[in-house]
């Protein structure tokens, strides 16, 4: 099942913990996310965001966000699955949703170098340094 962005779905983003280095993309806790008005709970950025389930789990989540003339991914794999070849499904399916959205922008990703995995994940759906 695909939805937009939820109460649920970021409850259980929060819960996500990624072991060192990537770590880095823990995120904050859910009271804590509440209490700045995180970005993932604001109704306007709801739609921006699809949430992928499977049986109530939340699996991943893509963030298509347009800044300037350029429309960009981001992905976020729950721990459990990261590595294991599963990211090029949900990527794809994210870019398929911005060109039908943004049919003439430019799709970009930001990564950082050292994430080897998630390189090979955007070289895999065609990204290019």
């Amino acid at each position: 099942m695909i939805t937009s962005m939820n109460e649920a779905a970021v409850k259980q983003i929060c819960s996500w913990k990624y072991p060192a280095p990537y770590d880095v993309y823990n995120y904050m806790s859910f009271e804590e996310a509440v209490k700045t008005n995180s970005p993932l709970l604001n109704a306007e950025n709801k739609d921006n965001y699809l949430c992928f389930w499977e049986n109530d789990i939340l699996k991943a989540y893509i963030n298509i966000y347009r800044k300037d003339s350029k429309i960009f991914l981001g992905i976020g794999i729950m721990p459990d699955y990261c590595g294991k070849g599963l990211g090029k499904a949900y990527l794809e399916k994210g870019i398929s949703v911005a060109k039908s959205r943004y049919p003439k922008r430019e799709i970009w990703v930001e990564v950082r170098s050292w994430n080897k995995r998630a390189v090979k994940c955007y070289e895999k759906c065609g990204f290019k340094e």
